[in-house]
């Protein structure tokens, strides 16, 4: 397994740093470590203005790798490098140039998901990228401690099995089941797409479906009662995830679970 964590040099940042590397250290995978810069040429050269930012940036990201480098345990030592362009752009490059399975990205301020539903770095690689992102909110340890993984989905049919790789992964290598779970605002024949059952196999845990107006505020309420270490969604253009990226008060909500958040791509 190959994981990106991308990292703006934040504190928080630093949290999803911390995160990226406890995986790494249990699935023996080999980490990368980028960080972004962007210098805009307005007019004629800016050549030694970019090196000068490019100097200082690669010097700003060998101090926060001194930092957590005592935290790697794994024999396979992290990949760093600093990359000149748009922080998606050049992420998502990043990512396919060097093949990577999972992204792990801090998102920002003290209810971090809700910067990650209302804007941010992490916001628009959630919506743009090909392989599962996995945000990390600043209020939380630095590896997953509960032992509930929970997918959320909606009734729509699910394309490809694959998409399911990386939780499936995580789930096989920590004896997890995944929990499901399905809202509806009234009853249906058939919740949701019947081929989880052989996408996801043995690993499925307990089935919740209920019923509720609210979607989010319904997932928010399981989360908090039942100790959940990681929520897995599944990219949308419409429906349940379009409405988690419109600021409201469901939206409000479930920002302030603080779980994890993973974003498989359609």
């Amino acid at each position: 397994m190959r994981i990106l964590c991308p990292t703006d040099l934040s504190h928080h940042s630093k949290i999803a740093l911390e995160y990226a590397i406890h995986l790494a250290n249990e699935f023996k995978a080999e980490l990368h470590i980028i960080t972004a810069f962007e210098v805009i040429k307005r007019t004629g050269s800016l050549i030694d203005l970019e090196e000068t930012v490019r100097k200082n940036t690669e010097e700003d990201l060998s101090q926060l790798i001194a930092g957590v480098s005592p935290l790697v345990t794994s024999d396979i030592m992290p990949v760093t490098k600093v990359v000149n362009g748009q922080a998606v752009d050049a992420i998502l490059n990043y990512a396919k140039v060097h093949d990577i399975d999972l992204v792990v990205m801090g998102t920002q301020g003290k209810n971090s998901l809700r910067k990650l539903l209302f804007g941010s770095v992490t916001r628009k690689m959630s919506q743009k990228s090909p392989i599962p992102v996995l945000a990390i909110p600043e209020q939380i340890a630095h590896k997953l401690t509960s032992n509930k993984l929970l997918l959320a989905l909606d009734g729509k049919v699910i394309d490809k099995e694959n998409i399911f790789d990386i939780p499936k992964t995580i789930a096989n290598h920590l004896g997890l089941k995944i929990d499901i779970i399905h809202i509806s605002e009234k009853e249906e024949e058939i919740p949701f797409d019947p081929f989880i059952t052989a996408y996801l196999g043995d690993l499925i845990g307990e089935v919740i479906i209920k019923e509720g107006k609210d979607i989010v505020l319904e997932i928010k309420r399981y989360v908090e009662d039942h100790n959940v270490g990681m929520i897995i969604m599944i990219k949308r253009d419409k429906g349940f995830f379009k409405r988690l990226l419109t600021v409201g008060y469901s939206s409000e909500e479930l920002a302030r679970t603080n779980i994890p958040l993973m974003i498989l791509p359609e």
